[in-house]
């Protein structure tokens, strides 16, 4: 029993001083010899050592969990530092704190599949130029000193003890391929081409970011052109969040910052291409994303100010939002911005404290600029305190336009295209056009930025354009103008709005269903209209094809109007002259059995010709006399009885003359 204890002091006291030489005797490794060198102070834990000092090519060895303490740490070009877990160990944290000088990595740094977790941390900063760092497990690369308590399960960098971090991080024309979790937190962190493999995704992270900047407006997190294997996910305090020249990242990317996000804001004609889901937030005066193609969902919040997306291509849902979590001090408003082409393959929502704005314009020269905008779902857009403005041609499923407080405006030109409609405004709803010495350019543009509100009678107004289809819902105060134009068959399906303009020039309206508005007004140059009256409570005006005046019929009044066809109280207009639409009233309603119609026997009267309701008869010019009431009329130009025409019944019938046309 003595020789045992005697043997394990003797173990215990050889393993302590072998501790104290090494923290004593300082090891030049012989890497870096052109950089500081990389030169360990002491080493703690599981520690073994040291083999291929000199040669450019460096073994370190650990059987259980270590702190290498380096006074430098550099690797030249062509020369390697491995890390590597002997003994079976596996899963095992090696921390490595350097004290002077940035860390310069030129050649390449291994870690085996027994060390999980490998940190490296220098206040000083790290450079990796044209590196390679291939790593089994996890790896984490930060600025901020790090302690030795660290030994007893995973790491949570997100509550890392110590001093404010202070150095940059740069990876640039570098690889890395890591196993496990890539981590890197610093001030501020570039990365710049090169390729990165992490399989368990990859946390850029940057605290107190606001001191290293004090100095003037600086991006914390840049990464340009970047090819990253696995997910991405960046926490930033202060600073820019900027990825510039495109580059891909083959899964999710995750955004959470309190000031500004970039997404290829100089993209240099190069796309970012994420593979799957991008969720950015922030709360900083600006956010864009340009030339970005996600494949999955894309998702934007912004609670500082502006919000941008411009030519995305996003395969499944995207949504903008801006939130009014604080107020920029530049005054910006909460504006959302969707400007050239963008393609969403799903659903598109778009929220905003202030504005949108779906087009394109130079603010600068004043222009509204081309571009579209195709969602193969439900578009919806919705303006809390702004007005909803689209410039651009723009197309749906179903599109969906509401301003709480101001207004849905369209410059006139651009074209809506759905199977369905609901407009909802605070005022007048439709396009505008220039007027006096401006442009519609300048009228929209100044509308929009100066949050104009437009009055419910607008003058020089345009029309809402759009295709056809269904509109469910027209929305807006009593008193409130709403124009709409549109190029296809189109029915109205539910309003509760004021006073509604719309047409559809040589196509088909019909007005079924929950209609309540004071006025309804059809352009005269609709082909066909069809009103479903039961549920009618607004004012009507049409034009009467006989002699082109004007018709009113009030919402509580009862419309007996003899052209009519009689078909289940619907009023169908099939007719048109010179233009001009007119309406037919409802017709008796049909008896359940009635009497079958009399057999009409041309052979009674010669001079007998039958008009039915809406029927012209080829050998009837402008200049003769009609009439629809009469279902025959005598028209032989011998006989002296000028507007006296005798029926095939045996009657006579007394009609005043309607000179066909205006």
């Amino acid at each position: 029993m003595k020789s045992l204890k005697k043997k394990i002091s003797a173990l215990v006291l050889t393993t302590v001083f072998a501790s104290m030489q090494l923290s004593y005797a300082a090891i030049d490794t012989g890497l870096g010899a052109g950089n500081g060198g990389a030169v360990i102070n002491n080493a703690q834990g599981g520690f073994v050592g040291v083999n291929g000092a000199g040669t450019g090519n460096v073994d370190l060895n650990f059987n259980g969990n270590a702190h290498v303490n380096w006074d430098t740490l550099n690797v030249n070009k062509g020369e390697s530092l491995n890390f590597n877990a002997v003994q079976g160990v596996n899963g095992i944290t090696v921390l490595n704190t350097v004290n002077q000088g940035m860390s310069t990595i030129h050649g390449q740094i291994n870690a085996n599949s027994g060390i999980g977790k490998l940190i490296i941390s220098n206040p000083n900063g790290m450079l990796f130029d044209g590196a390679t760092f291939d790593a089994t497990g996890d790896v984490m690369l930060t600025t901020q000193q790090m302690q030795a308590n660290f030994v007893d399960g995973r790491m949570d960098i997100s509550n890392v003890a110590g001093a404010v971090p202070a150095g940059v991080i740069t990876i640039q024309d570098s690889n890395f391929s890591v196993g496990g979790e890539f981590n890197v937190l610093a001030p501020s962190i570039d990365v710049v081409r090169g390729t990165i493999s992490a399989q368990n995704g990859m946390k850029l992270i940057t605290e107190n970011g606001q001191d290293y900047i004090a100095d003037g407006f600086k991006d914390t997190v840049r990464m340009e052109a970047v090819n990253i294997d696995g997910n991405v996910y960046i926490v930033s305090k202060k600073g820019t969040v900027k990825t510039v020249g495109g580059g891909t990242i083959n899964g999710n990317l995750k955004i959470d910052s309190d000031d500004s996000v970039s997404l290829n804001y100089v993209a240099d004609g190069k796309a970012l291409h994420v593979k799957g889901d991008v969720d950015v937030k922030g709360n900083g005066v600006m956010m864009y994303a340009r030339n970005t193609k996600v494949d999955g969902n894309l998702s934007m919040e912004n609670g500082g100010g502006f919000l941008e997306v411009g030519n995305v291509k996003v395969g499944k849902n995207m949504n903008l939002k801006t939130v009014a979590k604080s107020q920029n001090p530049q005054g910006y408003k909460h504006f959302v911005h969707v400007v050239g082409d963008n393609e969403v393959g799903g659903n598109m929502n778009v929220d905003s404290v202030n504005n949108i704005h779906i087009g394109n314009y130079n603010y600068e020269e004043g222009k509204l600029l081309d571009g579209s905008l195709k969602v193969g779902g439900k578009l919806s857009a919705h303006a809390q305190d702004g007005h909803v403005m689209v410039t651009i041609d723009t197309q749906a499923n179903k599109v969906s336009l509401k301003s709480d407080k101001l207004n849905v405006l369209t410059d006139g030109k651009a074209t809506i295209s759905a199977n369905e409609y609901e407009f909802s405004s605070n005022g007048y709803l439709g396009g505008l056009s220039g007027f006096d010495d401006y442009t519609t350019d300048d009228v929209v543009i100044g509308v929009m930025e100066n949050y104009i509100p437009i009055p419910n009678n607008a003058q020089n107004s345009a029309n809402i354009n759009i295709t056809g289809g269904t509109i469910s819902k027209i929305e807006t105060p009593n008193g409130a103008t709403t124009n709409i134009s549109s190029s296809g068959d189109v029915k109205l399906t539910g309003a509760n709005a004021g006073h509604i303009n719309i047409e559809a020039p040589d196509k088909y309206i019909e007005i079924t269903g929950d209609v309540k508005a004071n006025t309804i007004k059809v352009g005269n140059k609709t082909d066909k209209l069809k009103v479903d009256y039961p549920s009618r409570d607004y004012e009507l005006k049409y034009t009467n094809i006989r002699d082109a005046k004007e018709v009113t019929i009030k919402g509580d009044e009862e419309i007996t109007y003899e052209l009519t066809n009689g078909e289940n109280g619907y009023n169908v207009n099939e007719n048109r002259a010179d233009d001009t639409t007119y309406l037919v009233g409802p017709g008796k309603e049909i008896e359940p059995n009635p009497d079958p119609e009399p057999v009409i026997d041309p052979e009674d009267n010669e001079n007998v010709k039958v008009l039915r309701s809406y029927e012209r008869m080829e050998d009837i010019t402008k200049a003769q006399p009609y009439t629809p009431v009469a279902y025959a009329a005598d028209l032989d130009d011998d006989q002296e009885d000028n507007g006296v025409r005798k029926n095939v019944d045996g009657s006579v019938t007394v009609v005043k003359t309607y000179a066909m046309g205006k």
